[in-house]
């Protein structure tokens, strides 16, 4: 009888242990799939954060080529426009720069 219930006690004591080491595992395992999800969003953030990056560079790209081609648009339209006030000017004889150097 003593055996029988020393046996018991034993095996409550290894259950006991046994639960107790399961939920250690359990726990270390449950932080580590918590570690790994994290790294893989941080991967995933630092993915989608340089795709970004270069949508975001290829933009700027087009915004800095748009800008260009209104500059040199301005520029030509304000030439076309300064040689029609002087040919306007010539036609309408009235003295302009380039009919002073022409003159001299």
């Amino acid at each position: 009888m003593v055996s029988a219930i020393s046996n018991s006690v034993q095996s409550v004591q290894y259950s006991s242990s046994t639960s107790s080491d399961d939920a250690a595992q359990e726990a270390a395992l449950e932080k580590q799939i918590q570690a790994l999800q994290d790294q893989a969003k941080a991967a995933q953030d630092e993915a989608d954060a340089a795709r970004l990056q270069q949508q975001a560079a290829a933009l700027q790209a087009k915004l800095d080529a748009l800008k260009a081609a209104d500059a040199k648009k301005a520029n030509q339209d304000q030439s076309t426009t300064s040689t029609a006030a002087a040919r306007q000017a010539e036609f309408d004889n009235e003295p302009t720069t380039q009919s002073h150097l022409f003159s001299m």
